[in-house]
C-alpha cells in the first residue's frame, strides 16, 4: 500500500513533469511560476525549508528564485558562498544529490554548515546542483529539523533532475555555443527586450534598445539564419553574430579583426563611404581634415584592392561593418 508521503511526491513529481514539458515546448510559462512548481516539488520532501536558485555568470553567484522556511541571513549565504562551499564541487560535478547525513562528521564545514545549518539546527539536508546541455544552471536546497531526507527523496531527485533543471533554467534547455578567450554570449527576446548574461565577459549593455538591437533584430537579418557584423563602437571593433535558436536569440560578441588589415580610423571612414557621405562629411563626423580623409581614402582603396568608392562601399556593407554612437 502507498504511504500518504509517496502518494505526494508522485503527484509532485507528475506536476513538475508536466511544467517542464510545457516549458520544452515551448509554452509561456513565467520564470516566477516555474520556480514556483519547482519549489512545491521540494516541500513534498517532508523539508521544513526549501529554496530554489539560479547560477548567475555574470555575478558569479547564485539568485533565490523562490525559497520557504530558510531565515534571510540562510538565504544570503546560500547566494553568496554555496559556491565556495568545500563540498560544491562534488555536488556540481556528479549532479547527484547530498545529505548532510552523508557527509562524514569530520567534513562537516565550510560556509553551508557554519551559516545555515548549524545557526538553524537543521537535523539533514540535501542539496542537487543542476546542468542542461553541460552548463551549471543552479541548485535546489532543502532542509529537515527533524529526522532526516530519507533514500526515496534522493532516488525522486535524481529521477526528476532533467525536468527540475528544465524548469530552473532560463533558456528552456538552450545550449549556447562556447566562447573562448574574450568572447561573451547573450541570449535575447527581441520581443520582449529580454537579454541573459551566458558568460561572464557578456555585455548586455550592447542589446539595451538602441541602433544595435536594431541591426540584430531577426527582422532586418539577411536570411533566417542570422546577421554577422563588425562594429565600430567607441574606438574598438567588435565582432557580433546573431543566430536563432528556439524563441531565443543567441548573440555572440568578440573582439573583431579588421579585414584587410585596415586602421580603426580607416574602417571609420570606410563607415562613412558606406553610407554615401562625401571627404568633407566623414571630415566633420570625425573631427579631421578633408586632406586627412582624402589620404586614409586613398590608403583603404589600396588595402582593398578596390578601384573606387564604390567598390569600397560595397566591401563594407558585405562584412558588416557599421559604426554606432560610443
Amino acid at each position: 500500500m502507498r504511504s500518504a508521503g509517496t502518494s505526494a511526491r508522485l503527484s509532485a513529481a507528475l506536476t513538475v513533469r508536466a511544467a517542464a514539458e510545457a516549458a520544452a515546448a515551448g509554452e509561456p510559462l513565467p520564470g516566477a511560476a516555474r520556480a514556483e512548481a519547482v519549489l512545491a516539488a521540494l516541500e513534498s520532501l517532508s523539508a521544513c525549508a526549501a529554496a530554489v536558485e539560479s547560477w548567475d555568470p555574470v555575478g558569479g553567484r547564485h539568485r533565490t528564485l523562490a525559497s520557504s522556511g530558510y531565515a534571510a541571513d540562510a538565504l544570503a549565504a546560500m547566494e553568496s558562498a554555496f559556491h565556495e562551499d568545500p563540498h560544491f564541487p562534488a555536488v556540481r560535478d556528479t549532479g547527484r544529490p547530498l545529505r548532510v547525513c552523508d557527509i562524514p562528521p569530520a567534513d562537516r564545514r565550510g560556509p553551508m554548515f557554519d551559516r545555515v545549518i548549524r545557526p538553524a539546527r537543521f537535523t539533514d539536508g540535501v542539496s542537487v546542483c543542476l546542468s542542461t546541455g553541460g552548463r551549471y544552471v543552479g541548485v535546489l536546497h532543502a532542509s529537515t529539523a527533524s529526522g532526516g531526507v530519507d533514500d526515496e527523496a534522493v532516488a525522486w531527485l535524481r529521477l526528476l533532475r532533467a525536468d527540475l533543471a528544465g524548469l530552473v533554467d532560463p533558456l528552456a534547455g538552450l545550449a549556447p555555443p562556447g566562447v573562448t578567450g574574450n568572447g561573451g554570449v547573450l541570449a535575447w527576446t527581441p520581443d520582449d527586450g529580454r537579454v541573459l548574461a551566458l558568460t561572464p565577459s557578456a555585455r548586455p549593455s550592447l542589446l539595451a534598445g538602441g541602433p544595435l538591437a536594431a541591426l540584430l533584430h531577426p527582422a532586418a537579418w539577411p536570411s533566417r539564419l542570422g546577421r554577422h557584423l563588425l562594429v565600430l563602437r567607441g574606438g574598438e571593433l567588435l565582432g557580433v553574430e546573431a543566430r536563432p535558436a528556439g524563441p531565443w536569440v543567441v548573440v555572440e560578441h568578440g573582439p573583431g579583426v579588421p579585414p584587410a588589415g585596415l586602421s580603426l580610423r580607416e574602417l571609420e571612414v570606410l563607415c562613412g563611404l558606406a553610407g554615401g557621405e562625401t571627404n568633407r562629411m566623414v571630415a566633420r563626423s570625425l573631427g579631421v581634415s578633408e586632406r586627412t580623409v582624402a589620404t586614409h581614402v586613398e590608403h583603404l582603396l589600396a588595402k582593398l584592392g578596390a578601384g573606387n568608392r564604390a567598390a569600397a562601399a560595397a566591401f563594407a556593407v558585405g562584412v558588416g561593418l557599421v559604426r554606432l554612437p560610443g
